[in-house]
């Protein structure tokens, strides 16, 4: 998987999501690539990702770095066309980030991990969105002037050949784009800084510290000679001492601003360190030292410690734990879902509805205890009253795949098979998956126990994804 990531983002950084700056930013949403064409292209990729082992989809960890994001976008005035954002985490012990076609923005935990503040994850999280922005695969391929079926047909083809041989995949990049790799590497220090300047100016708006660039991508730098290679993300976003100094020039007139981190910030690397690699693993990586609960920057490593007990199945000890740091620190919805997901594991599950329960008072948006609110409903047998938790959340945000597959459990608990494998298809459509979705839609169908206005739904559904998939067939077609 590192090898796959790392080609992908050679593919699309250097091939490039940052292309370059023109002496006039201008509209930056004008552009040979749609922004239609830059979201299909993005799913694709996308789809592939979620499809791996690294995919790290913890909702606590993938909500704190969302957060950060979108902090960020708040405060952007350069979004133009580009609506769509997501932010999704990558298990990898490699520092980087990347940003993806259609406003998919990548981070590995090693990145995170390496982050001394939130500042410095910000300064990263703002350069990244500012390649998106640009809309720097579009831009790239018109100063080309290639044609774009092809070039959208050899990028995707070799970012998914890289899974099984990256080295072919690259090769395959090269053969179909041999005519535009060194004219794009020739705008990557002007994309670059522009990607910089940007960033620079959503810290500027926001209250993160804008210092934190130079420092962090200073930091990255000596990582580089430390170790064996640069870290990837230096690898795709090249530094050179002219670039940095330009970072370092236009801080330099930024007054002092002391920044506080959230309290979020230290739990999440410490539950980053606790879920990465194997249980004993996690275990280990917090042996070797006595933690003193009153000293207040080590509860979040306790906190860390507590996340390993419990995905080790020592429960009782990871709870015990978890409650010494709950008396001496604020509350956070942090402790309250780690606190009722162990009593749900320990199989009390009407114990952990109450928890849960209670969290959601608290923090009503928080993913990690609305899914395990669900989960819990669903354990102890109350389907219906799970359907219509999720059918509120579907009010507030419908594009959850999560909450469909919940939904598709809690329907066949009661029985609704044309109701579960509906569910499940939306689900697959949502992961950009059709193929998935018009067998689950087929199954759907063929279970008979629909009255005759769902299955006129769902036939409808099953049209309009037949045709979404003849369309992407055609266009494969058209681009051989």
């Amino acid at each position: 998987m590192r090898r796959f990531i790392l080609f992908l983002c050679c593919t699309c950084l250097v091939l490039n999501l940052g292309a370059f700056e023109l002496p006039d930013l201008g509209d930056s949403s004008s552009s040979a690539l749609s922004s239609k064409d830059e979201m299909a292209l993005g799913r694709q990729v996308m789809q592939e990702i979620r499809a791996d082992p690294a995919y790290f989809n913890d909702p606590e960890t993938v909500d704190f770095v969302s957060s950060v994001g979108h902090r960020l976008l708040a405060v952007s005035d350069d979004l133009g066309d580009q609506h769509h954002f997501e932010f999704f985490v990558l298990e990898d012990p490699t520092l980087n980030a990347f940003a993806l076609p259609g406003g998919f923005i990548g981070v590995h935990t090693g990145l995170i991990e390496a982050a001394d503040n939130e500042s410095e994850l910000a300064s990263v999280l703002a350069h990244e969105i500012s390649h998106v922005t640009q809309h720097h695969i579009a831009r790239a391929m018109e100063a080309q002037n290639q044609n774009l079926p092809l070039t959208l047909a050899a990028m995707a083809a070799a970012i998914l050949a890289a899974r099984s041989s990256p080295d072919g995949a690259m090769g395959g990049v090269v053969g179909a784009q041999a005519g535009m790799i060194q004219a794009q590497l020739n705008f990557s220090r002007d994309n670059e800084r522009e990607a910089d300047r940007l960033g620079i100016r959503r810290l500027l708006k926001t209250n993160y510290d804008p210092k934190a660039m130079a420092t962090f991508f200073t930091k990255l730098g000596r990582y580089g000679r430390f170790y064996e290679g640069a870290p990837a993300f230096l690898q795709t976003h090249p530094l050179t001492t002219e670039r940095l100094a330009e970072i370092q020039d236009r801080l330099q007139s930024v007054p002092y601003r002391q920044v506080q981190d959230g309290p979020d910030f230290a739990l999440i690397k410490a539950r980053i360190q606790a879920l990465v690699g194997t249980p004993h693993e996690a275990m280990e990586s917090f042996m070797g030292h006595e933690y003193d609960i009153n000293q207040p920057e080590e509860r979040p490593l306790l906190y860390g410690k507590a996340v390993a007990l419990w995905r080790n199945g020592q429960y009782s000890e990871a709870q015990a734990l978890l409650e010494q740091v709950r008396e001496k620190s604020a509350p956070n919805a942090l402790f309250d879902s780690l606190r009722a997901q162990i009593v749900l594991d320990e199989g009390h599950g009407h114990q952990a509805l109450e928890l849960y329960q209670r969290g959601l008072q608290h923090y009503p948006d928080q993913r990690a205890l609305i899914y395990g609110y669900i989960q819990a409903l669903i354990l102890v047998r109350q389907p219906e009253q799970a359907l219509r938790t999720i059918a509120d959340r579907l009010l507030l945000t419908s594009s959850d795949a999560r909450l469909y597959e919940f939904q598709s459990q809690a329907y066949a608990m009661q029985n609704h098979q044309m109701s579960s494998h509906e569910a499940l298809a939306h689900a697959y459509l949502l992961l950009d998956n059709p193929s998935a979705a018009m067998e689950q839609l087929q199954i759907a169908l063929r279970a008979g126990d629909g009255d005759f206005y769902q299955k006129s739904q769902v036939e409808s559904t099953l049209r309009d994804v037949k045709e979404e998939m003849a369309a992407r067939k055609g266009k494969k077609k058209s681009s051989d």
